[in-house]
Formats: C-alpha cells, structure tokens, sequence
C-alpha cells in the first residue's frame, strides 16, 4: 500500500494530467477509483483533507455534488515538484 504523500502527489497528477480546472470537475467518488481497491478508502480520505488545506492545489466545487478540481495547473505542478514528484508527460516544461 502506498504511503499518504504518494498517494495526494498521484491524485494532483491525475488531476492536472486530465486538466481538471476551471469549470471541468471530477467527483471524488471518480477520483477514489483511480485507485487500487485497497487504496481508495484512504485516497478519499486525504483528497478530502487537501481539499481543506490552503496550501494544497485541490478545491471543492459544486454544492450537492461532490466534486474536486485543481486550482491551477501550474499549482498543480508546483505541489508535484514540492512534494518529489515527476511531472506527468505533457505537463512538463
């Protein structure tokens, strides 16, 4: 099982990798699947948390629904580098 911080750097990955900002939105229930089985409990657990912490590129949105998306994408990127990840294809400079 992957440790707390690989798992938030895979979800902004995913997220700025499918260019999820702006009016395009996920539902964490979508974003959780992304995972292994085992995983997304907790994957939903820390997207969650990120959501409420003002450092991390992840928002809330939506009133009902329950949705998620990035800030920026260049948040997005600096969350990765900050937190050694390697920039997914496509978003490297």
């Amino acid at each position: 099982m992957a440790d707390d911080e690989a798992i938030r750097v895979k979800v902004v990955k995913k997220l700025a990798r499918k260019k999820v900002v702006g009016n395009h939105k996920k539902q964490v229930e979508t974003v959780k699947n992304w995972f292994a089985t085992d995983e997304q409990g907790r994957a939903e657990e820390l997207i969650r948390e990120m959501i409420r912490e003002p450092d991390a590129p992840l928002q809330g949105y939506g009133g009902s629904r329950d949705n998620v998306r990035l800030t920026s994408i260049s948040d997005a990127k600096a969350y990765i580098r900050e937190h050694g990840g390697d920039l997914p294809w496509g978003l490297r400079d």
